[in-house]
């Protein structure tokens, strides 16, 4: 499974559009596209019409039970999409919480990478929607991915967060380096 992570430190760039279109474009090609919502506004959750305040089991879930999450589990978190070959993993506001209730636990930033393995055999591609900061879960999806997508508005605050994101990612990379 490819999985790429759609991130920008601004909001409204177009995260959550970038991430609906390309999952959509991959899955009328016939590619089985899982689209991860990992912004506490849940917006991607709420445009596929998804009522986070319903959801029994969401992506807050996996950051919390971690490894001890069973595949069949995460899988029975998912919400299939109109569109075909296309599934969301859902977003409460619950994950707004997790930089504070984490703590500096030990492996916190490798929890998604982990998850996301146990699914793999189940998806050709996961593309994840980032929140605007930089915390546990914007790491998260930095550490699982082998592409990143940084969409871009050509005004000043827009170009300061893509200069933040790409020092984030550098200072990721030394770290990981080491």
């Amino acid at each position: 499974m490819k999985i790429w992570t759609v991130a920008n430190q601004k909001g409204g760039v177009g995260k959550t559009t970038t991430t609906v279109s390309l999952g959509g474009i991959l899955a009328l090609q016939g590619k089985r596209v899982l689209l991860i919502d990992t912004d506490p506004h849940a917006s991607l959750t709420y445009y596929f019409g998804i009522d986070s305040e319903e959801l029994e089991v969401s992506v807050y879930d996996i950051f919390i039970r971690g490894s001890n999450m069973a595949s069949e589990e995460i899988l029975q978190a998912l919400c299939p999409s109109t569109i075909e070959n296309l599934d969301i993993l859902p977003a409460t506001m619950a994950i707004a919480t997790l930089d504070r209730s984490m703590g500096n636990r030990s492996g916190m930033g490798l929890i998604l990478k982990k998850a996301l393995a146990k699914i793999s055999e189940h998806y050709d591609y996961a593309i994840l929607d980032c929140p605007p900061v930089l915390g546990v879960l914007m790491v998260n999806a930095l550490a699982a991915s082998e592409r990143i997508l940084i969409p871009v508005q050509t005004e000043f605050l827009a170009l300061k967060g893509l200069d933040r994101m790409m020092r984030t990612m550098s200072l990721m990379q030394s770290s990981h380096s080491k």
